[in-house]
């Protein structure tokens, strides 16, 4: 008789730890309806976007993405990037570092300006990453980083194909909107 009981006390633990984890799961389950529709409840509506601090972030985030296209125009990066002794291959790697870290600081404001104004600012920094590379191409890596900067200042963009004049135009566009 004891050979029999070992496998049914097996069989009735297994039971209860199936019983006890289904109920886990259906605990969980609920409890991610539950914040689901909490979440879903707490979006903001028509009469909510005219909220003056809802508005006061969208500002804010335009502001914030104007100094990031500021920051990275060639114009102004390349004075606060380039360095005395420096060749070419170290200041590309600073400049397109420098584009990366501005860009990354203000990947949280694409929650509060439009998705074509986001997107606008992504290919406007893409576009100056592309102006760099090509630039740098025609460049001996060793040569002095004068060189790069003065090229990247005389044939850089010209004032009808600005992509960053462009996009703070998008942006002023979009905050008269707001405002």
């Amino acid at each position: 008789m004891e050979s029999y009981i070992c496998p049914l006390l097996l069989i009735i633990v297994i039971t209860v730890i199936y019983w006890l984890l289904k109920s886990f799961k259906q605990n969980i389950r609920q409890q991610m309806d539950d914040l689901k529709t909490a979440l879903l409840n707490r979006l903001p509506d028509k009469e909510e976007k005219t909220n003056p601090s809802l508005m006061g972030f969208q500002l804010q985030a335009y502001e914030r993405m104007t100094l990031f296209l500021e920051r990275i125009h060639p114009s102004n990066m390349i004075p606060r990037v380039l360095k005395p002794g420096q060749n070419i291959s170290q200041f590309q790697s600073l400049l397109l570092q420098s584009i990366r870290e501005e860009y990354e600081h203000n990947l949280s404001q694409q929650i509060y300006i439009s998705d074509l104004a986001w997107e606008s600012c992504k290919a406007t920094k893409e576009n100056i990453i592309q102006l760099i590379i090509r630039t740098v191409s025609g460049l001996n890596p060793s040569d002095n980083a004068g060189i790069l900067a003065q090229q990247l200042l005389t044939s850089g963009f010209e004032n009808d194909n600005d992509p960053v004049g462009k996009t703070l135009q998008l942006l002023k566009k979009e905050i008269r909107q707001i405002h």
